[in-house]
Order: structure tokens, then C-alpha cells, then sequence
């Protein structure tokens, strides 16, 4: 088994792996690395998971010439969720190579920062197709200096009706370039798109499931009109947060979070019907458990990728066996456990079957889930609140000057505080739901970094 050492990376990138306890490469890492490293194009089947963005990031950021302030690698993405994420993970694997610079446009981004930013490029850009061809009509982005094209879950942009945007992108780049393909599906679609993009691939593939092996499958069988009541006795059972529960319409989220709401859970909806900066909220307060159940349609099983993701319950089954592991697959990352819980009716049980995927655990009965003592609920009122505060890294705010504020303004001890995410402009603090008003005070009284910002509570 072969190690990152022995593919011969840039001492920055092997220093920022050892920090993040990567040492041997996942499957699909091994089989992709070494023909990226010699410039040839490959296609890979990667599900969300398989360590795909290191993948193709490791070699990306290898070749990068920091020296040229010019696109040198665009990643091209199917939704700002996933452009946010992989834009992070670069970060964080090319955060020793000094002088470079990552960017992500997207939509619900502010298109004027995006102009301004390119007066000085950006040597790696992740984009979403809409937002880069809009850039591209509008004469304010360049790609003549791109040298490597990366179509990540290239599946999902199809099915998305993205064919078009993504033609117009590859149009506007050098036909002497390397090109790397990741999707989860090999359809006709897929294939034409690499036989029309990509010059004598190489194809790998991942061998390692999409459910990983340290995530527990628990089945409940439910009759006809059981469901709601089957979730509430599932989540007075359980006192883990970071619960995500799927279901198939947008409809059937908002009924379910309202549901919830009114049983005194703290619940909130992701799905495609939501407006960017709502959907970008709700995130938020999840990943810092504000939040601790999020009822979601299939938008979030592309992409999603938090810490305190520790269950998700198959509230409805989806319509095929890839969005049941793309769900499922959320959980358990990074070598963490996590449990997926399914309701199962005699209909599903069958589908499970056909999807060879019936490899349950354990069993549980709502009888019995309704005669166990009930434990504090996985998404009753926690202890968290989160705020908002209006600066963040282009004010040259970071984590340790927000600690520093609430510790001196506040009185809060550092050990008091939650997850801080420090964005271009603004910032968001978990901080005790007990002291959230006497906290907001005192930092609109104060100064963060000698400075004033507003801050307010997010709900």
C-alpha cells in the first residue's frame, strides 16, 4: 500500500496532509494521483466521500505556478454548496503554498465582488456553469490561461440541465489542456460528455462503498400511516444531534419541519425552493448544532459535508438506489460512525431488495420505541444560539479575535464557545442560548480587533 510520500508531492502539500492525519491514500486517490501527476486526462466513478476532491486537488495544486496571477485551473462544480466546499478543501490542502489564491463563483454571490476579485486572479477558481458563463458573456473572466479543466460530478450538472453552460465553458478554454472527470454515474450523457472533452482517458474507479463501514443501518418497519409517528418516538430516543431527515418533495419538508416545530423540536427545511441566503442560514445553524434536525429533499446528499452529521433517517425512500447511498453516505465520514435509519413499508422492503441493499443491522419496532423512557430529544431547544457579526476576513477578522472579544466584552470563557465561521464579510458564532442577549450586547458596546460591527442573533 502505497503512501502520499511515495507520489513524490510538494513538501507544502505533504506538510498540510500530515497536519490532517492524511497518510495512505483512499482507493480512489491511489488510482488517480500518479496518471494526473503525469498530465493525462482521466474519468473517474467517485461517489461523494471517496476522497475524490483530493483526488484531483492534490495533483492540481502540485502543478500550480504561483508566479502567474492568472486562472491556471478551473474545477467546475453542479451547486454553491459544493463550489463552498471544494473551495475549503483546496484551502486547506494548499494552505502551506505561499502567494496562492482560490476563489468561488456562484450564484446568490455578489457578482460585483466576483468582478473585482479577478483584478487580481486567481490561480485555482471553482465555479458553478450559470455563474462562469455568465462571467464569460459579460467579457469580465479569462480563461486563456487554464491548463487544467476539472468537471466534478459531472452526473449531477447534467441532470440539472446544465449540458449547455458546461459546453460553453469547455468553448471558451485552450484545446491544449488536461481534463479530469469525476461522477458518481457513468450514463450515456456522461460518456458523450467524455468522449467530446477528454483526450485518451484513463479511466479509475473507487472499489470502497458509499455507505461506509463504520455507519450502522437500523430499519423500521412502519404500516400505513405511521410515519409521523414512528419519527417522533425515533427522535425522543435518540440524543445525538445532527439529525437530517430525508423526504422526496419540498412540500413534504415543510409539513414535516412544521410538525416537528410544533412537537417543541428545533427543525428547519433545506430544498431547492428556498432562496440561496435562506439555504445558506440553515446550514450554518446546523454545522454548529443551533440546528439540530434538518429536514432535506435530495438537494443536500450531493455535497454535504459536516461534522455533526450524525444521523440520517429515510423518512421516504428516494426513487433509486444511488440517492438511497448518496443520503445514506453523509454520515460516517472521516473514519467517524454515524446510523442511518430507514422506514421501511412492505412496498419499500422490496425495493430495498431490488436494490440489494436490504443489509440491516437492526430491527426496531415503533411499539417498542414508544414503551423506552424517552431521552432528551435529538432536536429539542440545545444549548447553543448562533450570532451574526458584520465583518469577517476581508476585515481581517479571524476565530482568534472573536475569542478574544467575547472573552474581554462578554466574560465568556473560551471553553463557553461553539463553532465560529468567518466568511468574506460576516461572521457566525455559537455562543450560550442562556446569555445570547446579554452576549449581543455587550459585543454591540464593544469592539472586535479595536473595531465596531453589528451583531445580532440569527434565527
Amino acid at each position: 500500500m502505497i503512501s502520499f510520500k511515495d507520489l513524490q508531492l510538494k513538501p507544502e502539500l505533504l506538510k498540510s496532509l500530515e497536519e490532517l492525519h492524511f497518510t495512505t491514500p483512499t482507493p480512489i486517490q491511489a488510482s488517480a494521483i500518479p496518471p494526473l501527476l503525469q498530465g493525462k486526462d482521466v474519468a473517474g466513478q467517485a461517489e461523494t466521500g471517496s476522497g475524490k476532491t483530493a483526488a484531483y486537488g492534490l495533483p492540481l495544486l502540485h502543478s500550480i505556478n504561483t508566479n502567474l496571477q492568472q486562472v491556471q485551473a478551473l474545477v467546475l462544480v453542479p451547486t454553491r454548496e459544493l463550489a463552498v466546499q471544494v473551495r475549503q478543501e483546496l484551502k486547506q490542502l494548499g494552505k502551506y503554498i505561499p502567494n496562492l489564491k482560490i476563489s468561488a463563483f456562484y450564484g446568490g454571490h455578489a457578482f460585483s465582488q466576483e468582478r473585482a476579485s479577478l483584478a487580481h486572479p486567481p490561480q485555482v477558481l471553482v465555479g458553478t456553469p450559470g455563474r462562469l458563463t455568465d462571467h464569460l458573456s459579460r467579457r469580465t473572466l479569462d480563461l486563456t490561461g487554464t491548463r487544467q479543466l476539472i468537471l466534478d460530478e459531472a452526473d449531477k450538472m447534467l441532470e440539472m440541465g446544465f449540458e449547455e453552460e458546461v459546453d460553453q465553458v469547455v468553448a471558451a478554454l485552450p484545446r491544449t489542456r488536461q481534463t479530469i472527470l469525476f461522477s458518481a454515474t457513468m450514463s450515456e450523457g456522461v460518456k458523450e460528455l467524455i468522449r467530446d472533452s477528454l483526450q485518451q482517458p484513463q479511466f479509475v474507479k473507487a472499489t470502497t462503498t458509499t455507505i461506509p463501514d463504520q455507519v450502522k443501518l437500523v430499519g423500521l418497519k412502519v404500516g400505513h400511516g405511521q410515519r409521523q409517528e414512528a419519527l417522533l418516538h425515533l427522535l425522543q430516543n435518540i440524543s445525538a444531534a445532527g439529525t437530517v431527515v430525508f423526504v422526496n418533495t419540498r412540500a413534504d419538508a415543510d409539513a414535516l419541519a412544521a410538525l416537528l416545530q410544533a412537537q417543541g423540536l428545533v427543525a428547519k427545511t433545506l430544498h431547492g425552493g428556498m432562496e440561496q441566503p435562506d439555504r445558506d442560514k440553515v446550514m450554518t445553524l446546523f454545522r454548529n448544532s443551533t440546528t439540530r434536525i434538518m429536514v432535506a429533499t435530495d438537494i443536500a446528499a450531493r455535497g454535504l459535508d459536516i461534522d455533526a452529521l450524525q444521523n440520517i433517517i429515510h423518512y421516504e425512500l428516494p426513487i433509486d438506489a444511488a440517492a438511497y447511498q448518496h443520503r445514506s453516505g453523509r454520515t460516517g465520514r472521516a473514519g467517524k460512525s454515524g446510523t442511518v435509519y430507514t422506514f421501511i413499508s412492505p412496498r419499500d422492503e422490496q425495493k430495498l431488495r431490488d436494490w440489494k441493499m436490504l443489509e440491516i443491522h437492526e430491527w426496531l419496532k415503533v411499539d417498542d420505541l414508544q414503551k423506552s423512557p424517552a431521552k432528551q430529544p435529538a432536536g429539542a431547544k440545545g444549548a447553543f444560539a448562533t450570532i451574526y457579526i458584520s465583518g469577517g476576513r476581508k476585515d481581517k477578522i479571524s476565530p482568534r479575535d472573536i475569542v478574544g472579544a467575547l472573552i474581554a466584552e462578554s466574560g465568556l470563557k473560551a471553553d463557553a464557545i461553539g463553532k465560529i465561521e468567518v466568511l468574506d464579510r460576516q461572521s457566525f458564532v455559537a455562543v450560550p442560548a442562556a446569555q445570547v442577549n446579554s452576549i449581543i450586547e455587550s459585543l454591540n458596546n464593544g469592539k472586535i480587533k479595536g473595531r465596531r460591527f453589528k451583531v445580532s442573533i440569527v434565527s
